[in-house]
């Protein structure tokens, strides 16, 4: 299993009091948060959180892991919000007048494109031809 995944969903767990909450909120079916609390509990060989019929609370293992999964989670976040602004990919669309792609567009793609090797570009250029 993902390790940062079940830090994420042991911090959702945390923060919301709940496994059905958790499992809502991630939109991930209740035995699979179960089961990441569980590998979570493996690895910090201990019980993280004591449940009851009515709720759950952190054991003393559990605040140390918690402290731990959010430093862990925000460097997480930080190094794929990195990633996503280093290296945009998918298919930009440009719609534009023949002028502007010949004139502003064409002259900057060779560049643009060295720069950005995962993007693909559509150019839809619209000719519009008047008579007098």
């Amino acid at each position: 299993m993902d390790r940062v995944i079940a830090a994420q969903v042991y911090l959702r767990i945390c923060e919301l009091g709940s496994l059905s909450a958790a499992a809502r909120a991630l939109g991930m079916s209740r035995p699979m948060v179960s089961r990441y609390l569980e590998q979570m509990e493996s690895w910090a060989g201990a019980r993280l959180i004591h449940r009851s019929t009515r709720r759950l609370t952190l054991t003393p293992a559990g605040e140390k892991v918690l402290l731990k999964t959010r430093g862990l989670t925000r460097i997480a976040d930080e190094i794929a919000g990195e990633r996503q602004r280093a290296d945009p990919s998918g298919t930009l669309r440009v719609a534009c007048a023949h002028f502007t792609a010949m004139q502003l567009i064409s002259p900057l793609l060779p560049g643009f494109l060295d720069r950005y090797p995962l993007l693909r570009l559509e150019l839809d250029i619209n000719i519009t031809i008047r008579s007098a």
